[in-house]
């Protein structure tokens, strides 16, 4: 038994002006395959994680969590725990309008350039025309995130085969893949009529994601949208005006997608086990330019309310905290609250590079200081780009009831639910 989101859903981002996915011949079924497909632990290694693990739906697309959990991890959304897993470098991102992009993840290392290649971290299959579609093969490759490690045992004690392959061959990796799902009959089916008479390749697995992602969190339904400045409040209205005026939020944050897409270094406190010698250098670990040394993607703030933690490694908790570290970098750096932190990582806060993080600082501080009363308006105007779906509104929407390999699938745990 599977649940599905009306079909309606499945063409609002026609409407946006967002670069073409191959079509379907069957919308409904292509949407149908990317939805179990999200939630399907078969592409995991240890058939442990899902996307929807750390990309949880009734969450926001994204999680509580200050630095996402890899493999090992239990539980999901605000129940997950370390358990045996490692903590990752980096806080996972939300969807949203992320098929608009023409980068993806915090250091930008999928990118679509002007001629409409799309480089990569390893070479792309033919047929992948989308920065989405190339984002969503990458996890299944990263032995941390998805793969495993040689010698790994799968939860049902089976041989963790993916992990056995040699880094640096992806496509056997991707083959192996699609080999597990086509060995089960509801994927046979479905991917049959999604794509009839072709010969399914992990392609198809990556437009299938896709259309589902795209089909979800890319139409722009908020308030700012529907309505404009015409229907917000005093705090709104004021909120809206500095937002586009003194505060200079415009400079990096502008519409429709309220992103620049480019790269900053903002004096981001440096939090968990980094990426490489315990730093996360961010855009410089794609270029090699040392300039681009800490230096992250301008994240989009549609549903930004929705989002926290902040920043590429979650260090601020609330968004006024990450407002107010834009106002002056230098001292929030400075005084940085590792208090708002979960326990586990207050201790793995490197200050001491501090120094090196000022010395390429860009500079997003407003046109003029702001008082308490213009950060709240500020707070208050970002909730107005709020695009709160019904699989936020009802936490179970949109997630299958089972998913064709029968393992489990990710369902809310109950609790304080954070849209309500």
């Amino acid at each position: 038994m599977f649940r599905l989101l009306p079909l309606v859903l499945l063409v609002a981002c026609a409407s946006e002006g967002l670069p073409p996915t191959p079509p379907p011949v069957d919308g409904a079924a292509i949407f149908e395959l990317g939805q179990m497909l999200f939630f399907e632990r078969e592409l995991s290694g240890n058939r442990n994680v899902a996307c929807a693990t750390c990309h949880v739906p009734f969450l926001s697309t994204t999680e509580p969590l200050a630095l996402s959990i890899g493999q090992g991890g239990e539980g999901t959304g605000p129940t997950r725990a370390r358990g045996e897993g490692s903590i990752l470098p980096r806080h996972t991102s939300d969807l949203f309008h992320r098929g608009a992009a023409r980068s993806l993840l915090w250091d930008g290392r999928v990118e679509m350039l002007d001629d409409g290649t799309i480089r990569a971290p390893v070479p792309l299959p033919p047929g992948i025309t989308t920065a989405l579609q190339a984002q969503a093969l990458l996890p299944l490759l990263d032995r941390a995130e998805m793969r495993g490690h040689a010698g790994d045992v799968a939860v049902d004690g089976r041989a963790n085969e993916l992990a056995a392959i040699a880094d640096g061959r992806p496509e056997a990796v991707w083959d192996a893949i699609v080999a597990r799902l086509l060995a089960l009959e509801g994927y046979q089916f479905r991917f049959q009529i999604a794509f009839p008479d072709q010969e399914i390749t992990i392609v198809h697995v990556a437009q299938a994601l896709d259309f589902f992602e795209r089909s979800l969190w890319d139409p722009q339904r908020s308030r700012f949208d529907r309505e404009g400045p015409d229907s917000f409040s005093e705090a709104e209205r004021e909120g809206h005006d500095l937002f586009f005026g003194d505060a200079g939020c415009f400079r990096c944050h502008d519409a429709p997608l309220f992103t620049d897409e480019l790269f900053h270094n903002l004096a981001v406190p440096q939090i968990g086990p980094g990426k490489r010698d315990g730093l996360d250098e961010g855009r410089a670990l794609v270029t090699g330019d040392p300039a681009d040394r800490f230096r992250f993607r301008t994240p989009s703030l549609r549903n930004v309310h929705l989002t926290a933690p902040y920043m590429h490694d979650g260090a601020f908790a609330t968004l006024e905290g990450a407002i107010r570290h834009h106002l002056d970098p230098a001292t929030s750096l400075r005084e940085y609250d590792p208090e708002q932190l979960p326990s586990s990582l207050r201790a793995m806060r490197r200050d001491d590079v501090n120094g090196e993080l000022l010395e390429t600082l860009d500079d997003p501080r407003p046109f003029r200081a702001l008082n308490d009363a213009e950060v709240d308006a500020l707070v208050a105007f970002l909730h107005t780009l709020a695009d709160e779906p019904e699989l936020i509104k009802e936490p179970d929407h949109a997630v299958p009831v089972e998913v064709p390999s029968g393992l489990p699938v990710d369902h809310w745990p109950g609790g304080p639910h954070p849209s309500r």
